[in-house]
């Protein structure tokens, strides 16, 4: 596991234990918060955690080393890609809250970025030390 992808998980656990309006559709249909009580189908899930990936941007200096709105484009720009490839290895419908972040785990780390370094996204922490 890369050091950076712990900082992604516990960002992933603390998004699911945010107030209830966070994590839930527009609609007010479905929450990460309830899945195992209302199952979520799987394109509603990507949303919901795509609306996580977003909510991080709020602090996008720290985590990222962005703008909100830069951290907010490439968020946008991965997140359909991300979808497209989890869709195959994630169930039609999710059910359980395991299920639920087993996925989202998976969705944070591929749509939100890692930190950027004089404009270049480093991914580990050698690349790190060698670019900054």
């Amino acid at each position: 596991m890369r050091p950076i992808s712990v900082a992604i998980l516990f960002f992933v656990i603390a998004g699911l234990l945010r107030p209830a309006h966070a994590g839930t559709d527009p609609q007010g249909r479905y929450s990460l918060k309830a899945v195992a009580a209302i199952p979520i189908p799987k394109a509603e899930h990507f949303l919901l955690w795509k609306e996580v990936a977003l909510n991080m941007c709020s602090e996008a200096k720290t985590r990222f080393n962005l703008t909100e709105p830069e951290c907010r484009t490439v968020i946008s720009n991965r997140a359909d890609n991300c979808a497209s490839k989890l869709s195959n290895v994630s169930p039609a419908v999710i059910s359980s809250t395991s299920d639920s972040k087993y996925v989202g785990r998976k969705y944070l780390y591929c749509a939100t970025p890692f930190f950027f370094c004089k404009g270049v996204e480093v991914m580990s922490e050698q690349e790190l030390r060698a670019k900054c």
